[in-house]
């Protein structure tokens, strides 16, 4: 019983960690590759819809946030 308790709870806490460690803006200077970014920079440069769709249409791939993408978004 403490086995599985204390493996559920070495499982919840490392999720927890890296969630927090990978919000952060994204910087479309230097996206990172392989992550679904530099497209959704592409797509931001277009427009607000245009990375909206992109990331509605990508979220079974990559787990990609309006907000770290504010300032890439065209005015």
């Amino acid at each position: 019983m403490n086995r599985k308790l204390l493996a559920t709870f070495a499982f919840l806490v490392s999720a927890v960690f890296s969630t927090y460690a990978s919000a952060k803006p994204v910087d479309c200077a230097r996206p990172a590759i392989g992550t679904g970014e530099a497209q959704a920079c592409k797509a931001a440069a277009q427009s607000v819809d245009d990375l909206r769709r992109f990331i509605q249409r990508t979220q079974g791939i990559y787990i990609l946030f309006m907000q770290d993408f504010a300032d890439a978004v065209r005015a």
